[in-house]
């Protein structure tokens, strides 16, 4: 990539001209007719549009035509004024320009200087700046910034003048930061938000060419954003924690709803693509940590190949999610430098430099998944690299938990802490003010949440398994009291004042039971003693607690679900002087530990002899997408033969279940 800034006035003006191009393409194609343009520019976005392109970078084709011995704008100024006397068919002159006072905004350190001037100015600074370096050219790019604000409103006037064939103007005037408010309303949303606001005006019951006030739109989106974080970008989320940003934002909602057409269809960014969202995705195996991403599906889109500079990440639909395969990005790279991979029909971008990630329990990912929402009374664990582990610690201490040590995970460089909660919606809420951890924020709970209740075991994977007459209590969040609003199981449920809901008496049956309201759910399980199956030694025996299974204490344990995952069993450890005292019990003990929910079969295989397979409950296979962990272990199992037992029918069929999921003409016995 060549940085001359050439001699004459030609090639002075040559990159320029170029990114004027690309900026006009991209922003203000065809593509864009009738929708709502936001001028989003970060790093990532620049390096997408220069692609391999031999051409100056944004900021050094901008900065080596600007007129560093006066009024810096001066030059851009004049080619807008030629402009205006023109055909004016295309935008204004002033696209480079104003995408680096975009830039400049983007780069902003909410934990520097705050959302203000000074820090604005201090970043359009770093992006422009003449050959021979030096700081006291801040100052002229500051007293005469109000050229630039000439020019955003240049270019309004252009996209109003089409009519909305090259897209609908979101440029707003803002009284309280009249000149960079421009530029900072623009780094706010990112087209990839479109489709989580259009879904966020659908569940409003919002119309089309309704009248809306923009503060109490902020107000909806705060809260909806709380319980549907999903789709949002991470600037977005921090904009809506922000009262300074607040007037920024209010009536930029305004504009994005106005010109909304009533669908949900998804946003695009910057290439006119649906954005597929990689989160991380923590999974507590048998043999540790599994570290993987996870990316659930977006409409319209079934199968892809996402190029990216490592090759082609393939994503092909599987249920709600995308199976991925090919050139699967590594995580430790793709967190610290970002990705931004693009195909035929989407593309997918990961934002970069972040060194703490929060990670909350989904059923849908199968594991711990990455989150940008933190609520009082929810699991978490935190991933972080060695630049993130000071301020989360920080962070923990001030909301009142010490530090444990933190373990391993398969991503050089980073580690997870064990799992903890926050109690105190107060104390969280102070922390997070205070912290430099700028990638999660707090939301007062608007979640469902159960409390109370007979957990059957206070592991992880059994949080939501209770004992039948031990029901837990579900607590409802103000904005869900309404009556009506609330179901179980389908049906609605009287919720009190104080949202605290009793679930004991109400004749629930053992199994899968369901809480929701305004599109958060929360769901539990109640076990009691099943009936014992005659050819199931691991079944349940008089007088054992409900809902358990013995097992042995050594070798490798899992139980297998309808789905085909698997859950590695918790077992305690084999009592010590067992060696010195009494040797022949080593290796030969068994434990009575808690069944899972959905738990359909137990394995358990030791260091010799074909694994025992034992059926819990008599449930037909439904596999979706396997993990590539799950399915190194049905590897092992699929070969096994259960013949002469009672279920052997029902194993044959989780067996050709799991070869489905390999290549055909790809598994041999060895």
């Amino acid at each position: 990539m060549r940085d001359e800034s050439g001699d004459g006035p030609g090639s002075r003006w040559a990159a320029y001209e170029w990114w004027q191009t690309r900026l006009a393409e991209a922003f203000f194609g065809g593509h864009r007719k009738d929708t709502p343009v936001l001028f989003f520019i970060n790093d990532n976005e620049l390096r997408e549009l220069q692609g391999s392109a031999e051409v100056q970078g944004l900021s050094t084709a901008v900065s080596s035509v600007l007129g560093w011995h006066g009024d810096p704008y001066q030059p851009v100024s004049d080619r807008c004024r030629v402009w205006k006397r023109g055909k004016r068919e295309d935008p204004p002159p002033c696209l480079p320009l104003l995408a680096t006072a975009v830039l400049a905004a983007a780069r902003m350190q909410r934990t520097e200087a705050g959302p203000g001037a000074p820090a604005y100015y201090a970043r359009l600074a770093e992006v422009l700046c003449p050959s021979w370096g030096g700081e006291r050219h801040r100052k002229p790019l500051e007293s005469n910034y109000e050229a630039v604000v000439g020019q955003w409103l240049c270019l309004d006037e252009w996209l109003r003048e089409q009519g909305g064939a090259r897209g609908l103007s979101t440029i707003r005037r803002n009284p309280a930061l009249r000149k960079i408010g421009y530029a900072q309303s623009q780094a706010l949303v990112r087209a990839s938000d479109h489709a989580a606001l259009r879904r966020f005006f659908r569940s409003e019951n919002l119309s089309p060419g309704q009248e809306v006030h923009g503060r109490r739109l902020l107000e909806k989106l705060q809260m909806w954003s709380s319980v549907n974080p999903g789709g949002l970008s991470q600037r977005l989320r921090q904009a809506l924690g922000s009262h300074a940003e607040g007037p920024l934002l209010e009536p930029l909602l305004v504009t994005l709803f106005e010109g909304w057409d009533g669908s949900t269809n998804l946003g695009h960014g910057s290439s006119g693509l649906p954005q597929v969202r990689l989160r991380v995705v923590l999974e507590d195996e048998f043999t540790g940590w599994e570290a993987r991403w996870h990316a659930e599906a977006v409409s319209d889109v079934e199968h892809d190949l996402l190029r990216h500079p490592a090759g082609a990440l393939e994503i092909a639909l599987a249920d709600q999610v995308y199976e991925l395969s090919g050139a699967i990005p590594d995580l430790a790279q793709a967190l610290q430098h970002g990705l931004c991979a693009r195909g035929a029909v989407a593309e997918a971008c990961v934002e970069g430099g972040r060194s703490v990630l929060a990670l909350r329990e989904d059923p849908l990912a199968g594991g711990w998944t990455e989150t940008d929402v933190l609520t009082a009374l929810e699991p978490y664990v935190f991933l972080f690299n060695p630049s993130g582990q000071g301020p989360l610690q920080s962070l923990l201490a001030d909301a009142g938990h010490q530090w444990r040590c933190p373990e391993p995970v398969p991503v050089p460089g980073w580690q997870v802490t064990p799992e903890l909660r926050f109690d105190d919606e107060q104390a969280l809420a102070a922390a997070l003010s205070r912290s430099a951890v700028g990638s999660v924020r707090h939301h007062p709970q608007q979640r469902l949440s159960l409390r109370n209740g007979l957990l059957v075991e206070r592991g992880w994977r059994h949080r939501s398994l209770f004992l039948l007459g031990g029901e837990p209590d579900a607590m409802v969040p103000e904005a869900y009291r309404r009556p009506g609003l609330v179901t179980l199981d389908g049906q609605p449920l009287a919720v009190p004042p104080d949202g605290l809901t009793v679930l004991r008496g109400k004749g629930l049956a053992p199994g899968r039971h369901v809480l929701a309201a305004g599109g958060t759910a929360a769901d539990f399980y109640l076990a009691s003693a099943p009936e014992p199956l005659a050819d199931a030694p691991g079944g349940p025996v008089p007088g054992a607690p409900p809902g358990t299974v013995a097992v042995p204490l050594g070798g490798d344990v899992r139980f297998l679900t309808a789905q085909g995952h698997f859950l590695a069993a918790r077992r305690p450890q084999e009592p010590a002087w067992w060696r010195d005292r009494a040797p022949a019990l080593c290796g030969g003990g068994t434990a009575r530990i808690p069944v899972p929910p959905g738990a359909v079969w137990l394995v358990a295989a030791s260091g010799a002899g074909e694994p025992a397979v034992t059926l819990l409950q008599p449930q037909e296979p439904d596999f979706g997408s396997l993990s590539r962990a799950a399915k190194d272990y049905w590897s092992r199992l699929v070969l096994l033969d259960l013949a002469g037992t009672a279920h052997s029918t029902l194993w044959k069929r989780y067996r050709e279940a799991a070869l489905s999921q390999f290549p055909r003409g790809g598994f041999t016995r060895v």
